[in-house]
This record gives structure tokens, C-alpha cells and sequence, in this order.
């Protein structure tokens, strides 16, 4: 499903809130003391998965509101914000991402975090030069949000890639893999290579 022109793909299948979780996996990891910063947090874990892994953490509209950007899901979530989170929701490479967002911007209070957005580029082109007072409610595109901070992280700025652990195979299948991927590229090996 392609969602607001964007031409970034939403997870699909979800049976679960997937906003919700990963504030609650933000939650579980360092208190989150109220709603605004629980759709900053929240909006960070999806600009940064957009960045590291290429794909959105969830599907749920992100819109450009007077106090930076909201998770239109979230609205009046705190409650639920507080809960455990359900298990096996996320991957342990989403589960890496929510954990580097949170160690990064987790200590900030959520007037801290409505400041930085204000800062920031995704937040700033859907906001435009609406006053401070006005009413927002814009969708903040998946597409601005990768741009802007596939910038910052190659100028080594926000938080730090998790490293994932690295799985090993016995050499049996590696070589196997790579016989397979030989024998179906056999035609286009040999046409580049005269």
C-alpha cells in the first residue's frame, strides 16, 4: 500500500498498533514522562528506520502539528504508552533501532524534543510558513523525513547504527549458495565478461 504519495512501502499485515508498541518499547527502556515526547520519541524511531533499514517502522500517519510532529495514533495514548509491550511485534533489527533512538533522544523532555523538530527539515517544509499559532494536521512525507536525516547521518550527526550480530554458515552452504547463484548468472556473467 503506497500512502500519501509517498514511495517508501508501509509494513503490511499488522494486526497490532505498531505506533503504539514502539512507544511502548521506548517506554520499557527509559520513562517516557508524556505524550508529545512519546511522538517525538515515536517519530524518531521512524526516521531512523527509514535510514538504517529503508522501511518504516509502522504504517500510522505523521502530521506536522503547532508542537512538532504527531502520531495521529498516539493521540491520547499515554495510558496505553505506560503498558508492557507485546512480544515478537518487532525484529531484533527493529528492536536495535528503537534502542539507539531512545539512548539518543530519550533523556530529552518533550519541550526539548518539540524544539529540535522545530529545527529539523521534515517538520519545517510541512509546517511552511503557517504562524506559530496555526493549525497544523499536514502529513510529514516518509520520503522527507529519509532525505533529511540520511544527511545528517552521513555528516555523523544523530544517533549511532546498532550494530547487529553477524550470522555465521557452515562453509558447505556458503558454497552452495554461491554454486546456485553462479549456475542462474552463467548467461549475464559470460555476455559481461566478452
Amino acid at each position: 500500500m503506497n500512502v500519501g504519495g509517498d514511495e517508501l512501502m508501509y509494513p503490511t499485515n499488522e494486526t497490532v498498533d505498531r505506533a503504539l508498541v514502539a512507544a511502548q518499547v521506548i517506554n520499557a527502556r527509559k520513562p517516557v514522562y508524556g505524550e508529545m515526547q512519546a511522538h517525538k520519541l515515536a517519530y524518531y524511531a521512524q526516521a531512523w528506520s527509514l535510514v538504517w533499514d529503508g522501511r518504516p517502522l509502522f504504517s500510522n500517519r505523521i502530521e506536522a502539528w503547532r508542537m512538532g510532529p504527531v502520531v495521529c495514533s498516539l493521540r491520547h495514548a499515554f495510558p496505553e504508552i505506560r503498558q508492557a509491550p507485546p512480544v515478537g511485534v518487532f525484529t531484533s533489527t527493529e528492536e536495535a533501532t528503537l534502542g539507539a533512538v531512545t539512548d539518543y533522544y530519550g533523556d530529552m523532555s518533550g519541550v526539548e524534543l518539540i524544539e529540535l523538530t522545530h529545527q529539523e527539515g521534515p517538520w519545517r517544509e510541512t509546517w511552511g510558513d503557517r504562524p506559530q499559532d496555526a493549525k497544523g494536521g499536514d502529513q510529514i512525507s516518509l520520503d522527507s523525513m529519509r532525505r533529511f536525516y540520511t544527511r545528517m547521518a552521513l555528516r555523523g550527526e544523530g544517533p549511532r547504527r546498532p550494530m547487529m550480530p553477524t550470522v555465521t554458515a557452515p562453509d558447505e552452504e556458503i558454497a552452495r549458495i554461491a554454486a546456485d547463484t553462479s549456475r542462474r548468472w552463467a548467461k549475464t556473467l559470460a555476455i559481461l565478461g566478452s
